[in-house]
């Protein structure tokens, strides 16, 4: 535990601390009559208040767009029931941000799907042909060294 008054370095250091409520009350209190007495903490802790502020603010955003890709992405494969679909159809409606990024979704969501399925093609076909030609070589190859020792062996009897 804080003992006294605490100086600028280490005010400095619990800052963000105070500023997300980490603190227990008798050192959140400590660093309180301390702000209040040292301008330049304050303005220090300000910045650190907005920052922190912000930084919340990003945080909400990012949390919603991922809850409305969710949404997307249960939509776009079919695992709503009426209810949630109706509710969803209703935000399309309502939020163009949700329509945009359905669009958005099902474009990307296309061209996943093509790029996919020429891959699957495209491996498929180079995959059998050289697996054909890889074949042919071994079998004449195997075809050769079955001549040879035939050969070999007709010389020897």
């Amino acid at each position: 535990m804080l003992k006294g008054n605490l100086t600028c370095t280490i005010i400095g250091k619990l800052l963000t601390h105070y500023v997300e409520d980490n603190l227990d009350d008798k050192c959140k209190n400590m660093v309180s009559i301390h702000l209040r007495n040292c301008p330049p903490c304050m303005e220090k802790y300000a910045v650190v208040k907005r920052l922190f502020s912000e930084a919340e603010k990003k945080r909400k955003i990012i949390k919603e767009k991922e809850r409305m890709q969710e949404e997307i992405s249960s939509y776009l494969d079919g695992e709503m029931n009426e209810k949630e679909i109706a509710d969803f159809e209703q935000k399309l409606i309502k939020k163009p941000e949700y329509d945009n990024n359905l669009v958005q979704t099902m474009k990307m969501k296309r061209i996943l799907n093509n790029s996919f399925y020429k891959t699957k093609y495209n491996l498929k076909t180079d995959v059998s042909t050289k697996v054909m030609e890889r074949l042919k070589k071994s079998r004449s190859i195997l075809s050769g060294i079955i001549n040879l020792f035939a050969y070999f062996f007709r010389q020897n009897s």
